[in-house]
């Protein structure tokens, strides 16, 4: 049974508007399940210590996958594969593997030696509460995840070049499985521990799913070795630009969850259950069509169509403005509702809900700012220029992490803390100065897209010009819509502490549908192209076509331990 399902999964995807379905089904899923999966922590533990603690043992072993991990990246290896015979792809990615091992190993070993002085300098006020002992044994434990999730990556490339979708669009759902699994299986028997051997039964499943049909093709018949040192010395240089900038990123997270849990109990909880419900919109919309903007971006330039190039961008960029303007609107209305039927359950209490809704909320101010960063990055890697995007991110990890320090200790001034209180409807709600993160975030996420946008538009020209209309129909059909929410919301009333989770869900169900309709018509009334084209696309004219370019799934390294990806 288990070797025919195998096999049905392995199937070749050939059809290009079938891979794309295949894709966007397994997104929508785990994105789901992902959801479910923080909806059991939270009433599990709510936003307390144990989701400190928890979270905060991801960040060591995260940045080292990230370090190592986006040196094998599906977007640098899939290219290598292509340009070689079926004997070469063997011997290249033998030596991938045995390279990335390696390095993942030592790193890995470094930091399961030095992890209790790191954790300790990291999160002291873990320490001095009695915490570290059980930090570091997460820590170490999840060590293995960086390992399983870049054998992963390195599978991944071989998977989608031959192009079977459905076996790796099964990956990212079985690691959410396996972190549930810690869960409900093994935190009974094996306590906090057990959450940890989630997280690495989650990773092992990610790589494992991939594993009999590679090794069916011919791979690894043998022990691998060292083939071509040559190939690895290269693939790691062209790979550098973007290992550092997601470095950044991580480090920007690392610098946020250390000056979280200098705050009240169940800081890093609340920044990271807000962040992935952030990531769930930001994921579908801006991760998507940047993903799928990319290889057609690289053919573009690489046959000097300039013009051409700066229309895909362009219009990737029209799109993501379109959906992000709107759902942020919607967010700002519906944050509570949102946030209580997702994660309102046992021990996440009405406090909980209401600080994690602000903390959501301040995030998704920067939902369309961050999709359009995701954008300009891939466009500046498929004109070669990798290092603008770094230089961003190393600015963009600074300054967020001493504007949230100054926030933190200007919230701490009581006369602001209680205006910010009352300007996002938390007053009196314990660990309130959580929000200088997200406020931190969301505007450097702001800025640092203005300054790439700014350089875009200095080194190609042309942009701001034709994503101007897009930006402004998405402002009034964001007001329209938000608008049409809130009003909706009057008309059924206020949530309470009594509602119960099926009233929160049919009030927030009916604030939703009036704000799209609402955003809809706006959109109709404007006369917007995209509007225009997504109504077309939904009839049904454009899905008879061939779809374009079916699409390398994201990297693993793109899919973090509390990302709902």
């Amino acid at each position: 049974m288990v070797r025919e399902a195998l096999r049905f999964l392995a199937t070749p995807v050939r059809s290009l508007s079938a891979a794309v379905y295949v894709l966007a089904a397994s997104a929508l899923l785990s994105s789901i399940l992902a959801l479910l999966r923080d909806r059991l922590f939270a009433h599990a533990f709510g936003a307390g210590t144990e989701l400190d603690l928890y979270y905060a043992a991801f960040r060591i072993p995260d940045l080292i996958f990230v370090a190592t991990g986006s040196l094998v990246s599906v977007y640098i290896l899939i290219p290598e594969l292509f340009r070689r015979s079926e004997d070469e792809k063997k011997s290249y990615i033998d030596t991938i593997v045995v390279g990335f091992s390696a390095l993942a190993a030592i790193l890995s070993l470094v930091a399961f030696y030095f992890a209790p002085d790191l954790l300790e300098a990291l999160f002291p006020q873990f320490a001095s509460a009695g915490y570290l002992s059980t930090l570091t044994s997460l820590s170490r434990i999840m060590l293995l995840q960086p390992i399983f999730l870049g054998l992963s990556n390195i599978l991944a490339s071989i998977t989608q070049s031959k192009e079977r979708y459905m076996l790796y669009a099964l990956s990212p759902i079985l690691y959410n499985l396996g972190i549930v699994a810690g869960l409900l299986v093994f935190y009974p028997v094996l306590g906090m521990s057990g959450l940890a051997w989630g997280v690495v039964l989650g990773a092992a499943l990610h790589v494992g799913i991939q594993l009999p049909s590679v090794v069916s093709d011919g791979f690894f018949r043998a022990w691998p070795r060292l083939r071509e040192p040559s190939a690895l010395i290269e693939t790691v240089a062209i790979s550098i630009p973007r290992t550092l900038t997601l470095s950044m990123n991580q480090v920007a997270f690392l610098g946020l969850t250390v000056l979280a849990s200098a705050l009240s109990t169940g800081s890093i909880a609340v920044f990271m259950f807000a962040f992935n419900l952030m990531s769930v919109p930001l994921s579908v919309i801006g991760a998507s069509y940047s993903v799928a903007a990319f290889p057609t971006l690289a053919s573009a330039l690489s046959n000097g169509r300039v013009s051409e190039f700066m229309g895909y961008v362009s219009t990737a960029a029209r799109y993501v403005l379109f959906w992000s303007i709107p759902v942020i609107a919607l967010i700002i209305v519906l944050r509570a509702h949102v946030v209580r039927v997702v994660l309102g359950s046992g021990s996440f209490d009405w406090t909980d809900t209401r600080l994690t809704a602000a903390v959501f909320v301040l995030l998704s101010v920067s939902l369309a700012a961050q999709g359009l960063t995701l954008l300009l990055a891939r466009a500046y890697y498929a004109a070669g220029r990798t290092f603008v995007p770094f230089f961003v991110a190393v600015g963009s990890c600074t300054i967020t992490i001493l504007l949230a320090r100054s926030l933190i200790d200007l919230l701490a001034d009581e006369r602001v803390l209680r205006f910010v209180e009352n300007i996002m409807r938390i007053e009196d709600v314990p660990g309130s100065s959580i929000l200088a993160l997200p406020l931190a975030y969301s505007f450097v996420s702001i800025l640092s897209t203005l300054v790439l946008a700014l350089h875009f538009e200095r080194r190609f020209g042309g942009f701001f010009l034709r994503i101007a209309s897009a930006f402004w129909h998405g402002i009034f059909a964001g007001i329209g819509a938000g608008a049409a929410a809130y009003a909706t919301l009057v008309l059924v009333g206020p949530l309470t502490l009594s509602s119960t989770l099926l009233s929160v869900f049919l009030r927030g169900f009916a604030g939703g549908i009036a704000g799209v309709a609402a955003g809809a018509l706006i959109y109709w009334l404007l006369g917007s192209r995209e509007y225009l084209e997504t109504i077309s696309s939904i009839r049904g004219k454009l899905w008879r076509e061939p779809l374009p370019l079916a699409q390398p799934i994201a990297s693993a390294e793109e899919i973090g331990p509390s990302s709902p990806q």
